[in-house]
């Protein structure tokens, strides 16, 4: 066990995006009512304004999976052409823990799902034969970069003795899922998708189930503390840390999300700019979240819902235009 596969990928070279169709609020409803042609006019907008976007990462979605399997990987199939013709590396996140502090969730995975067999919602088995299967479907596919297992595991504020034997049982959950891709597809990547709130520690603890260590550096201040040096050496600080740890375990890292939202369009453009530089001065590729306006949490404006603490993550508007300034993105 261990993901200590030699890994050939540049995954400097990196320069994506997450991708949240524009009709759905949860990635239920956007895998449930897919749309080959918008989906694929959405990334296409991406590749018109940002000439060096070369990978995506997509939200599936267990529960689409679980009420039609067939009709689910049928359009994962179709997502997957539809990046082949764009040119794009897709990095499949098959499982979500982030649950969102506004109420607005996206859904996916919650405790009691995996941990407590005595639950009548208790789904590991469930969530086991959902992986098995779309991997097993799409072992060694050449245009998936990295499996990623599962998006921001482990959701706690972070590290304390309340949550530790949590913690160790989502890892042994992880570990199990983690195995079962390796069975089904030995070729491919893998590796989960983790948070910056436990730090080093909560790192260190996804090494033995990474290929690829998969992480989210959000310079996440407000908008009017954004220029603040003692934040921003902080910032790096922390993706040092990150580089050092996948240094020391003999693991590349790629960037999975990045680039914290704001209201302002303005503010917004500043704190891309300084992540992004950030970013590639420790040589990492990266896929800020996201590229288009979405009805998902972080990526509308107040009119379409109610909009939380990342305020609007999008790159492109509603309207299809690029957001005001957002083609800075092509400078990094």
């Amino acid at each position: 066990m261990g993901g200590g596969r030699q890994v050939s990928l540049d995954y400097s070279a990196v320069r994506g995006f997450n991708y949240q169709p524009s009709w759905g609020s949860t990635s239920l409803e956007n895998w449930l009512y897919f749309d080959a042609r918008r989906f694929e006019a959405e990334l296409r907008r991406g590749k018109h304004y940002f000439p060096k976007f070369n990978a995506v990462r997509y939200w599936l979605s267990w529960d689409a999976y679980f009420r039609q399997p067939r009709q689910f990987k049928a359009d994962l199939a179709a997502a997957l052409e539809i990046a082949e013709r764009l040119e794009l590396k897709v990095v499949p996140c098959l499982l979500n823990r982030w649950h969102d502090l506004s109420g607005y969730d996206n859904g996916g995975v919650y405790l009691e799902n995996f941990l407590l067999p005595e639950s009548w919602c208790y789904y590991r088995s469930e969530y086991q034969a959902y992986v098995e299967d779309i991997v097993a479907t799409f072992s060694a596919d050449r245009r998936i970069m990295v499996w990623d297992i599962c998006n921001e595991p482990f959701s706690f504020v972070g590290p304390s003795a309340g949550t530790q034997p949590l913690v160790e049982a989502e890892l042994a959950w992880l570990t199990e899922l983690f195995e079962a891709v390796k069975r089904h597809d030995a070729v491919t990547p893998v590796g989960v998708s983790v948070h910056p709130n436990h730090g080093r520690e909560g790192l260190e603890r996804v090494v033995p189930i990474s290929d690829v260590l998969l992480i989210h550096p959000y310079f996440q201040v407000p908008e009017d503390q954004a220029g603040d040096q003692a934040a921003r050496d902080a910032f790096a600080r922390e993706v040092e840390m990150m580089v050092e740890v996948g240094r020391r375990a003999g693991r590349p890292a790629l960037v999975t999300e990045t680039c914290w939202g704001a209201a302002d369009d303005a503010a917004r453009v500043d704190n891309m700019r300084f992540t992004l530089a950030t970013l590639n001065r420790f040589g990492l590729g990266f896929m800020p979240y996201a590229l288009h306006y979405s009805r998902v949490a972080d990526l509308h404006r107040e009119v379409d819902g109610y909009v939380g603490i990342a305020r609007f993550a999008a790159f492109i508007e509603k309207d299809g235009a690029v957001r005001a300034g957002h083609q800075a993105f092509n400078d990094y």
